[in-house]
């Protein structure tokens, strides 16, 4: 049908009718010259497109598509437009069904191939010109470009199955491997394997080198189990320091126990962190299967890996045999009622008294953590705070104590002070300074009569937000403690990094202060140090007197033992400073001496006895070794107490 200005009827007279009248005149000169209409929306159209002839030549393109494809008109002008295809893509089958070339009639997304031999993607329309007659004329191909959506919806994808940092599959993708590797070895005949492993010490390094340091020797740890692993075998971060190798067409526990011998020893070789060379080690838990459920073969891996790491030794292989010992039973048992503590107030703070070596006289205590389990007693921290690691609940157990110490202290005589551990992953948490602010406002304790308790190597390698949050803490008037002090191989260096006020010396080096000169000499020296810089001196561990007298005589201030109170609840009456009752008796209830020593000894929680400091090693270091030189593992001082 033609148009022209004057079918359309006219605008009444005046401004309006006078700018509708232009714009009809206008419309009367496009349809007088059909190429200018053309060119408007065709040629100069923004979206890409192409006049294709029946068979699939290219007869006319616009300025869009050329830009899109990276190609000059000449280049397409009488070519197929095949040419435009992705030669990965199959080709599009004849149907015989009508006129046009199938190309043409494949609407929605395709992938193709620009000039240049990049991949693009487009979104594909067409439309059928007629004659008058009704007779297929030519075909009008559009195509828009959604390169960018489609990159982003396979990035989506990418990110939902692969571990962000390392860049393997995830515990997401593991579930889809797994379902499809059981199904192919139930035809085939054969199993599929689990090797299961966790890193020794992980924390350690973790914790005191810092987060990224921890990052780089987990990336460290995927590439080496990456490259060598087998084609058909897929390698897999679950989380955190724990990896996963799915083996398919497994043989027999033979072939799977040697792949798991090969990855222990593909570990075995330093790792490059910084400076430093680290020797580190996993513990394997394997399993083998075919007519089972994933979850059951995944649980299975995991069962056995908590066998090869329930006795605390390194690179251990255990085989899943079918069944939880009754000590895995236990132990999920209690990582299961620890998550209920806290909201069942079956939590208790202990405390041991500091005093004076001077008069004698009672300064503060220490506030200590205990469990006070419906079925099981009082628990001391040893025998906790590793299914608290493990359901990470350390922080949760941080703030309670934190808290309560805060309020019982405020009810204390106003010379007493208490002191209080802290972590080092939770004086790394975000809001730690707001925290210890809102307990002591909350409690109405005054800020001078808190002092936290960190470890010397949290101190030598804290992070700079961590020595944000403590700055900001200490001054708000709450005064910092420098735990096991001497355990580490850079004492200075840790009193200059932080604003310490007092130095706890370990016990380790007390309970030998009277029959070894060469440990007397070391804890004389440790002494004269924090005196010197003018800090508060506080010895820990003293069993006898023969111990305290010898620290009165070199100038130890404060001290804090079994000869002066064991860790009790908090009396009904707190004494004032100038009439404590030193005499140490043990808690009521069911306690016995053998509990406060288990709760005491460091062998509780795995950790070896604590050497004297050592000079800077030059070689690749075990994590033992760095644990020896200070490095803490996961709430530590807890673990001791």
């Amino acid at each position: 049908m033609n148009l022209s200005a004057h079918d359309v009827s006219r605008p009444p007279e005046g401004t309006a009718g006078a700018a509708a009248g232009s714009r009809l005149r206008a419309i009367d000169t496009l349809l007088a010259d059909r190429g200018q209409l053309f060119r408007a929306l065709f040629v100069a159209a923004p979206i890409p497109k192409a006049l294709v002839d029946l068979d699939g030549h290219l007869l006319v393109v616009n300025d869009a598509l050329c830009t899109m494809t990276g190609r000059t008109p000449e280049d397409m002008v009488g070519r197929h437009v095949d040419l435009l295809a992705h030669p990965d893509e199959a080709p599009v089958p004849d149907r015989g069904d009508g006129p046009l070339d199938p190309w043409l009639r494949v609407d929605g997304e395709r992938r193709l191939r620009r000039a240049d031999g990049s991949e693009l993607w487009a979104t594909q329309s067409h439309e059928v010109v007629h004659t008058n007659t009704g007779t297929p004329q030519f075909v009008v191909l559009s195509l828009v470009d959604v390169t960018d959506r489609r990159r982003a919806e396979e990035d989506l994808v990418r990110r939902a199955f692969t571990d962000p940092l390392t860049g393997l599959p995830n515990r997401r993708a593991l579930n889809d491997r797994l379902n499809h590797a059981l199904a192919l070895s139930r035809r085939r005949g054969l199993q599929v394997g689990l090797v299961h492993l966790n890193l020794d010490r992980f924390q350690a390094v973790n914790d005191v080198l810092g987060n990224e340091a921890g990052d780089q020797l987990l990336i460290q740890v995927a590439d080496r189990l990456r490259w060598s692993t087998r084609v058909e075998d897929t390698a897999v971060r679950l989380g955190g320091d724990e990896f996963l190798i799915l083996a398919e067409d497994v043989e027999d526990l033979d072939g799977l126990r040697t792949m798991a011998d090969r990855l222990l020893g593909v570990l075995d070789d330093p790792f490059l962190i910084g400076k430093r060379e680290i020797v580190l080690s996993a513990s394997v838990g394997l399993t083998l299967g075919s007519d089972v459920a994933p979850d059951d073969l995944l649980r299975q891996a995991h069962a056995a890996l908590t066998r090869a790491k329930a006795d605390g030794s390194r690179a251990r292989i255990e085989v899943h045999d079918g069944g939880l010992s009754d000590s895995e039973v236990d132990q999920l048992q209690l990582e299961a009622d620890l998550r209920n503590a806290l909201e069942s107030d079956e939590l208790r703070l202990f405390y041991q008294p500091i005093v004076s070596l001077h008069d004698e006289t009672l300064l503060g205590y220490e506030a200590l953590i205990r469990w006070q389990h419906p079925t099981r007693g009082l628990l001391p921290p040893g025998a906790f705070l590793t299914a608290a690691e493990d359901n990470r609940l350390t922080s949760r157990l941080g703030v309670w104590v934190l808290r309560q110490a805060c309020f019982d202290a405020a009810g204390w005589p106003a010379g007493l002070r208490v002191h209080v551990n802290i972590s080092a992953r939770h004086l790394a948490e975000p809001g730690f300074a707001e925290l210890v602010t809102d307990a002591l406002a909350e409690s109405g304790l005054p800020p001078e009569r808190l002092e936290l308790e960190i470890t010397e190597s949290t101190a030598l390698f804290a992070a700079d937000a961590t020595l944000q949050a403590v700055s900001e803490v200490t001054d708000a008037g709450v005064t910092l403690a420098l735990d096991d002090f001497g355990t580490g191989y850079s004492a200075i260096t840790a009193l200059h990094r932080l604003p310490i006020h007092t130095v706890k010396i370990d016990r380790s080096f007390v309970a030998d202060v009277v029959t070894e000169p060469s440990t007397a000499a070391l804890v004389q020296g440790l002494v004269q140090l924090g005196l010197g810089m003018g800090l508060q001196v506080i010895a820990e561990g003293i069993e006898d007197l023969d111990q305290a007298d010898w620290l009165r005589e070199h100038g130890c201030e404060m001290a804090q033992g079994y000869a002066f109170g064991r860790p009790a609840p908090l009396p009904t009456t707190i004494p004032s400073t100038g009439d404590v009752d030193l005499t140490g008796t043990l808690p009521p209830g069911e306690v016995t001496v053998q509990d406060v020593l288990d709760g005491e000894a460091v062998v509780a929680s795995g950790l070896p006895p604590v050497p004297p400091p050592q000079p800077p090693a030059t070689r690749a270091m075990t994590v033992d070794e760095l644990i020896s030189e200070g490095l803490p593992t996961e709430d530590r001082r807890l673990e001791q107490e």
